[in-house]
């Protein structure tokens, strides 16, 4: 569905003098990324509204988007896959582990130092998708890992200075994400070699 659209879009940039032919896929599959991207977190966005932690899924997405940026990790192989797994897992964290949480709070600083542990001996995984040359490979673990500690060094601060824990969890939940989908990626063997 989104490839259609985002062919559809592309296809209207060449016809309007835009892009270049040469460039139409290049475009269509950037679009394509976007839209599903606008799709998915849209329908968090949503969810979020309706459980009213719209504040703490904004810092989430923040926390998440920041090092699965720079750091990579599991990719479905679908969009739907992908779509399916994410609200999945929203949902999922949203009513069971972070209720659990809420009154474990050691253990969710434990889990977000060992995420910090994950990203940096890891750093990144250099997925078929992203075709990193060695040099952006290097340079993305080196970002993704001062994050990490930037990410991990904030939430103990809010924790110390006792920000409201629903906060701090959803912020934890970016960082221990990131960090499972990068181990996960590594694990199941979704890299190439950086050359």
């Amino acid at each position: 569905m989104t490839q259609h659209w985002a062919e559809k879009l592309a296809d209207s940039l060449l016809f309007n003098g835009f892009i270049k032919e040469c460039d139409k896929e290049i475009y269509s599959y950037h679009i394509q990324i976007l839209l599903e991207k606008i799709i998915g977190f849209s329908v968090i966005f949503l969810i979020s509204f309706w459980i009213k932690k719209v504040g703490q899924t904004i810092l989430f997405v923040f926390y998440f988007s920041c090092i699965r940026k720079r750091a990579g990790g599991f990719h479905a192989n679908s969009f739907i896959g992908c779509f399916i797994g994410t609200i999945g897992i929203y949902v999922v964290y949203s009513y069971l582990i972070f209720l659990f949480l809420t009154k474990h709070m050691c253990i969710n600083i434990t889990l977000v130092i060992a995420a910090t542990i994950i990203i940096e001996i890891i750093g990144a995984v250099n997925h078929p998708n992203m075709e990193w040359s060695r040099k952006e490979y290097e340079n993305s673990q080196r970002i993704a890992r001062i994050i990490a500690v930037i990410e991990c060094g904030s939430i103990l601060i809010f924790f110390f200075v006792k920000i409201e824990t629903s906060y701090i969890l959803y912020m934890s939940f970016g960082i221990i994400l990131s960090a499972i989908l990068l181990a996960l990626g590594k694990i199941i063997g979704q890299e190439v070699k950086a050359v």
